[in-house]
């Protein structure tokens, strides 16, 4: 009787003691397993699009990069662009009358920089570039004030592509 209580609820540390290689290989095991798990690639979603706005120059320098504006005319643009495409915390499509529209919003510290740019350079053009194509060069009337900003000429496609893959968080 005293050997059974003994076995029960006096463990001897020599007695039931799992082997270092065991611990060592169910360690390594379940490292494996996060490590694949983390490394698994999320669901294909859309392609993350390059936005740009950047201002339009008129001379070349090395602070400068062309873009094509209708597969046509090339225009001179800063290279360093007011907003990027990490700028962005959130897009949505909107339909126009003929088109549709990507709208978004970009964080405070990007709408100071617009604000800034846009008053230096009342009176020229910005450059709206999409994945590399510039949509569009709007003249600067006055400082751009605020974070919605939106850019026209999309297909309905295309401009849902865009919002859908920036609300799923792509950022560049």
């Amino acid at each position: 009787m005293y050997e059974s209580f003994r076995m029960r609820f006096c463990v001897s540390p020599r007695m039931h003691r799992t082997p270092r290689f065991v611990i060592i290989h169910t360690l390594l095991s379940l490292m494996t397993c996060l490590s694949l798990a983390c490394a698994t690639s999320r669901e294909a979603g859309p392609p993350c699009p390059a936005i740009e706005m950047s201002v339009v120059v008129d001379t070349q320098a090395d602070s400068t990069r062309t873009g094509t504006l209708n597969d046509t005319t090339t225009i001179l643009m800063s290279r360093t662009p007011m907003v990027a495409t990490g700028d962005i915390i959130s897009a949505t499509a909107s339909e126009g009358e003929d088109t549709w529209a990507l709208d978004f919003t970009v964080t405070d510290v990007a709408a100071k920089r617009v604000q800034e740019v846009s008053k230096q350079n009342v009176g020229r053009n910005l450059a709206l570039v999409v994945d590399g194509k510039v949509r569009g060069t709007p003249r600067i009337a006055s400082a751009i004030i605020g974070n919605q900003y939106r850019i026209d000429g999309f297909d309905r496609t295309d401009a849902e592509r865009m919002a859908t893959a920036i609300s799923n968080g792509c950022r560049r």
